[in-house]
């Protein structure tokens, strides 16, 4: 009954533990030049890319909220339950 957790990359189970106690980050999904970028570029244990956040998001490791940031729409990833039991 429970689900298997992908194999992840060394990076990803960073980014995990990283979140762990706590922290998110941000995606802009607004159509315009920011869309794709990342906050905070400078506090994240290693480089965030797309396909990072598509995998942990399929594996149910992440989930997010859309929220208003620089005047446009971000969304906002924090750890599931199920992120926060995969270490």
């Amino acid at each position: 009954m429970s689900e298997s957790i992908p194999q992840l990359t060394q990076e990803q189970h960073t980014l995990l533990k990283w979140m762990k106690s706590g922290r998110t980050f941000k995606v802009c999904s607004d159509y315009g030049p920011m869309k794709g970028d990342i906050q905070p570029k400078t506090r994240l244990p290693v480089r965030v890319f797309q396909g990072t956040v598509e995998k942990l998001y399929q594996a149910g490791l992440i989930s997010f909220t859309p929220v208003n940031f620089f005047g446009q729409r971000w969304d906002e990833f924090s750890l599931t339950p199920k992120g926060k039991a995969s270490q």
